[in-house]
């Protein structure tokens, strides 16, 4: 896990830490912290007015991952952390210091601020998928195909402004001259088959197990930032 600053266009210094990434899975085992699956930013004295409020303390979500702890705990984004697991939320400092003491099934009660009103949940940490833990690129290519695919890293998630919680492969290549390939560079790979995949060789996989079965085609649900969409990609 890691926390990222980001400084808005309107420069106003706004926090904004990535719960799941407190801890990177190189220094310390993925095994040994909680998985929390949420995204949070900072509160700022704009945004407290903004929602009618006199303090600037807690935290807001901004995205919750799909089947993630928190979003089985039932939390929404613009909800207002206050406090987590007896810890008064003043800041998102506190909260990753916070995040980043939880282990795997521990159970955490949380109060937030949802439209005004005060909510209590209880936030079971999960454990690390393996497709939360990529740090390092891994590359693969379906020459037939005229693709080449990349793991989604920090960096390639940066640069093609895919969002927080999103997974999948990212193709980074397609041959211009295969015009029957609806893929295009920068979608997100999320499915083969109705299988979740995260690494390259996943997708490179499911490809010859069709091929090998006689089968025409792979179904792959691709994200783009237009939304989901299945698409058929044929296996030559």
């Amino acid at each position: 896990m890691k926390c990222e600053r980001f400084n808005l266009a309107t420069g106003l210094a706004v926090f904004i830490v990535v719960l799941t990434f407190l801890i990177t899975p190189s220094s310390v085992p993925a095994a040994e912290k909680g998985f929390i699956g949420m995204q949070v930013q900072g509160m700022s004295e704009k945004i407290a007015k903004a929602l009618g409020l006199k303090s600037k303390h807690g935290v807001l979500v901004r995205d919750v991952a799909l089947g993630g702890a928190s979003d089985k705990a039932g939390f929404q984004r613009g909800d207002l952390i206050l406090e987590f697991g007896g810890t008064k939320i003043d800041s998102f400092e506190t909260m990753a210091k916070a995040a980043s003491a939880t282990k795997p099934g521990q159970k955490i009660k949380v109060a937030i601020l949802r439209a005004g009103k005060p909510v209590s949940l209880i936030l079971e940490t999960g454990k690390w998928t393996p497709a939360w833990q990529i740090s390092k690129s891994a590359v693969a290519s379906l020459p037939a195909s005229g693709l080449t695919m990349a793991s989604l890293t920090p960096k390639l998630r940066k640069g093609f402004g895919l969002r927080w919680s999103s997974i999948g492969v990212v193709v980074t290549l397609v041959d211009p001259d295969r015009t029957d390939i609806s893929l295009r560079r920068g979608d997100l790979i999320v499915q083969v088959n109705q299988q979740d995949v995260w690494v390259p060789d996943q997708v490179v996989s499911a490809y010859k197990e069709a091929k090998k079965n006689g089968r025409k085609t792979i179904l792959l649900l691709v994200e783009r930032v237009d939304g989901f969409r299945f698409m058929a990609l044929p296996v030559r």
